[in-house]
């Protein structure tokens, strides 16, 4: 016992001793919560004797479901593949696998994500003929997936809107039922349905979780509430841990409010605050303190840490945007002058256009970055696609999948042909199967050629899956369909390639791990993996400075943080200012983002700012009017106008500003092509070679020869 408990301070023994009835750990940012649950589950294992089937560990993201896991595993010794530590889908998954034949459902469904999700939607839109262009698909499925939550939802909608959302919405939940799918909102509404219906069902998951630990509180919406009440048994030992100022995905239908819910449900729970932080200095800490107390939605708490009080925060204000940009950029090429990687700064921002002005910098001062939030593997073109032939080997009547790999590659079969067998199969109720066998019905000779040559291949496939390995298979649907000539053809092949070459290494490390069971099986259990993950774009720069949103940035930590565009305007958004509750979590959003940092922070601004063609003067965010003037160090623009000056200093400033201005109200866009001529305030005439994004190349007579230059310079006008 006393190793389960080394290292943690006594607020975090309170966390993990305190096993029975309702608690509540207010777990304040880098206050070790992983560690509390890790060694909670652990405990309850070793020293209560719980077996470990008898617990469930839910989060949110798969990346943490991995971490937890792995930690368990270095503190048990247990193997953790039959624990039930994962995330709310990936439980759902679980639970319906075993039970979702009592709901009419199949128990080989398929997940489908978001992005098959506007897929399934955009092609519902164009059989019912409805305009895609007035109506876009990703906001009609928006409202579909509010629907699946609400049936009077269909009221908050305004006309025509309405009936469109209406008539998709019946034919979608039709398609997914016929073709065996669940998407990620059926998995939780499947659940609950399941276990509000069925009392056995319902009843043999209470008494099989014995003790309940969900981490992120704070970030569970209704549904997800109302699924961690229909699990918990009468003994109620039901364990959150969350932090109300780390609520930032209202958005996404977060609820602030599930952590006073549950105070209100369970009035015996115990409370306990973990405060102590390990992550960062006791000046950031403060700071972080002074701006969230004035927040009213929260359990008061105050964060601290023994790694002493640190440098002083640095706000930076720029006379201009571009002054902000080239200010980080330089403090970093200084910072990198000691003891510091690239890999240690992060650059955090409220809007995702901000990032150009800083990549322009970067790319010019040849400063390693990534973006973080680039297209994940598993949504990828390629992977998608053969995913897709995954799929329909394992039911050649996903219409779904079908829709999707009959045209990758073109096959000569048009979408008219592919939409009058799918209409032909509603009229008639006929699987896809059935429809194609009796396609001499509706269509020519040819088509129907076409189509029993696809269906013979997918078949072979099948037959091909138990013969060969994953590897082999991947190769010969590659070569067999026609796919590989596809990407030989294509710009990107190359990469694509690539990719799925990862993917067949992916499948052959899972045939290695899953020896005891069939093909088909396995293949099962991946695509369910598959549907589930949601892995972030992967970056070929091991070494780099990370700019991301503020919202993207949650749960990471660096060695140094830049916090930029803090005026009231940008951060926070003007439309939060004139409402309470969008307000608060703009500054819990600003918390988070403070406490990222370990040992530096920075805060930057401009004095002026173009936005959307606009020169602006943003007054400074009131974050960072809330943060004590004894924690900071003024540099910039506020240092000049804040020292005394003589009057040859302020007519000189007077005349830089004047300059400075005229430079941002002059700005024009040149829109170059190769070829043309123009000509150079400095250099003359010159002809334009190339054009890459803001940047031109410029072949200019002797003696300037060729110069690289911004192509929208105020200095160069088109003849």
């Amino acid at each position: 016992m006393n190793d389960l408990l080394k290292n943690l301070n006594e607020k975090q023994k309170e966390a993990v001793l305190k096993t029975e009835g309702p608690v509540i750990a207010i777990a304040g940012a880098g206050s070790g919560k992983t560690s509390v649950l890790t060694r909670r589950i652990a405990y309850l294992i070793f020293e209560k004797n719980i077996h470990f089937k008898n617990i469930l560990a839910i989060t949110f993201t798969n990346k943490a479901a991995k971490e937890m896991k792995d930690r368990v595993y270095e503190i048990t010794g247990i193997p953790t593949m039959g624990m039930w530590i994962s995330t709310f889908h990936a439980m759902c998954s679980k639970i319906l696998r075993e039970h979702i034949e009592l709901l009419g459902y199949k128990r080989t469904f398929q997940i489908i994500d978001d992005d098959d999700t506007v897929q399934l939607v955009k092609s519902i839109m164009k059989k019912k003929n409805i305009d895609i262009k007035m109506f876009k698909p990703k906001i009609v499925k928006y409202h579909v997936i509010k629907m699946k939550y609400d049936d009077d939802y269909i009221n908050d909608i305004e006309a025509p809107l309405n009936k469109v959302v209406s008539s998709v919405f019946k034919v979608y939940q039709k398609n997914l039922e016929e073709n065996n799918l669940v998407d990620f909102e059926g998995l939780l509404i499947l659940t609950i349905k399941l276990l509000k219906e069925q009392e056995d069902i319902r009843n043999y998951y209470q008494q099989l979780f014995k003790y309940i630990l969900v981490d992120e509180f704070q970030d569970t919406n209704n549904v997800q509430y109302e699924l961690i009440k229909l699990l918990v048994g009468e003994n109620k030992n039901l364990f959150i841990v969350g932090d109300e100022d780390q609520s930032i995905y209202a958005f996404r239908g977060a609820n602030i409010e599930n952590i006073n819910k549950f105070k209100r449900e369970y009035p015996d729970y115990h409370l306990v605050l973990l405060e102590q932080n390990y992550r960062s200095t006791n000046t950031i800490l403060t700071a972080a303190n002074q701006i969230i107390k004035h927040n009213s939605v929260r359990v008061e708490k105050n964060l601290f840490s023994k790694k002493g009080k640190g440098d002083l925060i640095t706000q930076f204000k720029g006379i201009t945007s571009r002054d902000e940009v080239e200010f980080v950029a330089m403090s970093i090429i200084k910072m990198m002058r000691g003891s510091y990687k690239y890999n240690d700064f992060a650059i955090l921002y409220r809007a995702n256009s901000t990032s150009r002005a800083f990549e322009d910098v970067f790319l010019q001062k040849k400063i390693p970055y990534r973006v973080v939030g680039n297209t994940s593997f598993f949504k990828r073109k390629e992977i998608k696609d053969f995913v897709a032939y995954l799929r329909l080997i394992l039911n050649m009547n996903d219409a779904f999948s079908f829709m999707r790999v009959i045209g990758a590659p073109k096959r000569g079969i048009g979408q008219a042909t592919i939409d009058k067998l799918l209409t032909y199969a509603a009229e008639y109720n006929l699987n896809l199967n059935e429809a194609i066998d009796r396609a001499n019905d509706i269509l020519g000779k040819s088509a129907v050629v076409k189509l029993q040559n696809f269906k013979e291949m997918i078949l072979d496939f099948r037959t091909k899956l138990n013969e060969m390995s994953f590897s082999s298979l991947v190769d010969y649907i590659l070569s067999t369909s026609g796919y590989l000539d596809m990407l030989k053809k294509d710009e990107k092949g190359e990469v694509r390639y690539e990719n799925l070459l990862e993917f067949k290494t992916m499948l052959s490390e899972n045939q290695k791990l899953y020896v005891d069971l069939a093909k088909e099986e396995i293949l099962l259990f991946l695509l369910e993996d598959i549907s589930l993950k949601s892995e972030e774009g992967k970056n070929d720069v091991e070494d780099a400075v990370t700019f991301m949103t503020l919202h993207a940035a949650k749960g990471l930590e660096f060695r140094v943080v830049f916090i930029v565009t803090l005026e009231n305007g940008m951060f926070p958004l003007t439309r939060s200012m004139f409402n309470k509750k969008e307000f608060e979590e703009e500054r819990r959003l600003m918390y988070v983002g403070v406490t990222r940092a370990k040992d530096k922070l920075f805060l930057t601004n401009a004095n002026t700012r173009q936005t959307y063609g606009e020169t602006k003067q943003n007054p400074d965010s009131v974050f960072i009017k809330e943060i004590g003037e004894d924690l900071i160090e003024v540099k910039g623009y506020n240092e000049i106008i804040n020292k005394p000056v003589s009057e040859s200093q302020f007519l000189h400033r007077k005349k830089v500003n004047a300059v400075r201005k005229q430079s941002l109200n002059s700005y024009n866009k040149n829109e170059l092509n190769k070829g043309e001529k123009v000509t150079h305030d400095k250099f003359g005439e010159g002809i334009v070679d190339s054009v890459a994004g803001d940047n031109c190349i410029i072949a200019f007579s002797h003696p300037h020869g060729i110069k690289k230059l911004l192509k929208d310079h105020p200095a160069i006008h088109k003849l």
